[in-house]
């Protein structure tokens, strides 16, 4: 399920209040013969028209004007592009109580942009923006105070803020609190009013509010038209599950790799990490695609650089047994300490093997138990086994072969063959595991 938190990650937070900004700006506008005929000349392109409009306007002390121009400057339309000259127009305009002035400057303060950071300055004019209902800076103020990011969190404030901003028809506002009662965050979960905002946002084709609700339908399960809808319109995790969907066959459609590796591809570009590693494993199996371990590499490597465990733990493999690279046991030992760090299972016990045959590293059983118990606990049975086996040997601990048989039993409970075997392949796993009187086994 999407978080609205996703608005904060990497700067997206900041570029779709922008987006908000410039969509709403008209209704703050001043309804000027001029004016109507700048905004219109703006609107087609032709900014060289516009600006000789509002120019003596903003030299009258119109603010609409003065934050037309501030607009050009950041934009570069029809001039050079000039951070700081932007924010000064903005300024000008935020002091006659412009309100998308007020919100612009609001945000550059927030982001540091053509000035300094400053939350105090940040806030002040972001409040002063919203006291006059102007919505996308209800929207962001709702955000900030939910979340707490330079400032105390305020949940029953952000939720009156993002409430005010939905009521006017902000389409951002209306997904996040529809996001909010089907999380329950700071609220009690409220599927139909979660539905209602998102239909509202989803009206306005906001395409993550459409996925949602393709997410949402059916008793939990996806509606493949809502989804493909929001994957045709290039929403990227939409994109994910409509190829996720043609790989498993899932959600009322056919198997398809083919249609899977289309999906992905669209989504993968966008740099959708699980996209980017699943179209990876698509070439590596030579499924819907060619098999290309060169191109299995690539989208491997790009997934590991957004940070995706399996990615890297997929490298350490290739690295470690040569495919499609020559064989590199110290890289192989990097990929998979990223990945166990992050928690990978299969990462762990890959290192854990890697520290306990000294491959890639020094040998050391101390940390080949430690990353071997890492993996266990989240039943890795190889794990397992192998803690069994430092047991069994005396390998960095002391030689217990009834500690050793509890690993071995743990192993053979999920089914591992070898653990099956080194307790006997006819035996009652309760009458050995569960009796502490029978023997353990010997190597």
């Amino acid at each position: 399920m999407l978080s609205i938190m996703r608005h904060f990650r990497s700067g997206f937070f900041l570029s779709v209040l922008l987006v908000f900004a410039t969509a709403s700006g008209l209704a703050a506008d001043t309804d000027t013969l001029p004016a109507e005929k700048a905004r219109q000349a703006w609107a087609s392109g032709n900014f060289t028209e516009a600006l000789s409009i509002w120019r003596p306007l903003a030299s009258q002390g119109d603010p609409e004007a003065q934050y037309r121009i501030g607009q050009m400057f950041e934009n570069g339309q029809g001039l050079d592009q000039d951070i700081e000259l932007a924010m000064n127009w903005y300024r000008k305009a935020a002091e006659f109580g412009y309100a998308p002035a007020q919100f612009r400057l609001g945000l550059a303060y927030l982001q540091g942009k053509g000035q300094p950071r400053d939350s105090a300055k940040a806030f002040k004019w972001l409040e002063r923006a919203q006291k006059q209902q102007w919505a996308p800076a209800q929207y962001a103020l709702g955000l900030l105070y939910l979340e707490g990011m330079g400032v105390d969190r305020k949940p029953a404030y952000a939720m009156t803020l993002l409430k005010g901003a939905a009521e006017q028809g902000h389409a951002g506002a209306q997904y996040s609190l529809g996001m909010i009662y089907l999380q329950g965050k700071n609220v009690e979960k409220d599927p139909a009013k979660a539905r209602k905002w998102l239909l509202k946002a989803a009206e306005q084709q906001h395409l993550q509010a459409i996925y949602q609700l393709g997410q949402l339908d059916n008793s939990n399960k996806s509606d493949p038209r809502k989804i493909r809808l929001a994957a045709e319109a290039g929403f990227a995790p939409a994109q994910y599950d409509l190829g996720a969907a043609y790989a498993t066959g899932r959600n009322g459609l056919d198997q398809d790799f083919g249609q899977a590796a289309i999906w992905l591809e669209k989504a993968a570009l966008q740099g959708h990490a699980q996209a980017q590693f699943d179209l990876g494993w698509l070439y590596e199996s030579g499924k819907g695609v060619q098999k290309s371990l060169d191109q299995a590499l690539l989208w491997y490597r790009k997934a590991a650089e957004n940070n995706l465990d399996q990615a890297n733990y997929q490298l350490g493999h290739f690295y470690e047994h040569g495919l499609g690279v020559e064989k590199d046991a110290q890289r192989a030992f990097n990929y998979y300490q990223a990945a166990a760090g992050a928690g990978n299972k299969e990462a762990q016990y890959a290192l854990g093997v890697m520290y306990d045959l000294g491959n890639g590293t020094q040998q050391d059983f101390s940390k080949a138990m430690k990353w071997y118990l890492k993996a266990a606990a989240q039943d890795q049975p190889m794990a397992m086994y192998a803690i069994g086996n430092l047991y069994a040997n005396g390998y960095g601990v002391s030689k217990d072969l009834k500690v050793a048989k509890k690993w071995y039993c743990k192993a053979a409970s999920l089914g591992l063959p070898q653990a099956k075997q080194m307790l006997g392949e006819k035996t009652d796993l309760h009458m050995v595991c569960d009796n502490p009187l029978t023997s353990s086994p010997e190597n």
